[in-house]
């Protein structure tokens, strides 16, 4: 009996939370919402329709080493390892300029006591 209460306060909590969350989001009311998904799901528009169409085709079956051996492409990468040191350096001397400030305001600070 307990397991059936807290199964219906949960349901109601559950409830109250998408009432909420969809008035607090300016949304419109999650019935009128329903009844618009209903409608369009059996009357759908050009844009819905194409993507059923794409969704209902046959999936080609393709291997892993054919898929990319099909899509590679020539030239440099995505990370250039020079590239990739340089801004590594970059924040690094960006790093310690802010770091050698502060250091020296802590120092500063620590000889006034």
């Amino acid at each position: 009996m307990a397991v059936v209460i807290w199964t219906l306060v949960a349901l109601l909590t559950a409830a109250a939370v998408l009432v909420v969350a969809s008035s607090s989001t300016g949304a419109a009311n999650p019935l009128t919402t329903f009844r618009r998904g209903v409608r369009a799901r059996r009357n759908p528009d050009r844009e819905q329709a194409a993507a059923a169409q794409a969704a209902a085709a046959a999936p080609v079956d393709l291997s892993l080493a054919d898929f990319l051996r099909a899509t590679a492409s020539e030239g440099d990468g995505y990370l250039n390892p020079d590239e990739l040191i340089e801004d590594l350096r970059g924040a690094r001397e960006r790093a310690a300029a802010v770091v050698r400030p502060r250091r020296d305001v802590v120092d500063a600070h620590d000889k006034a006591r």
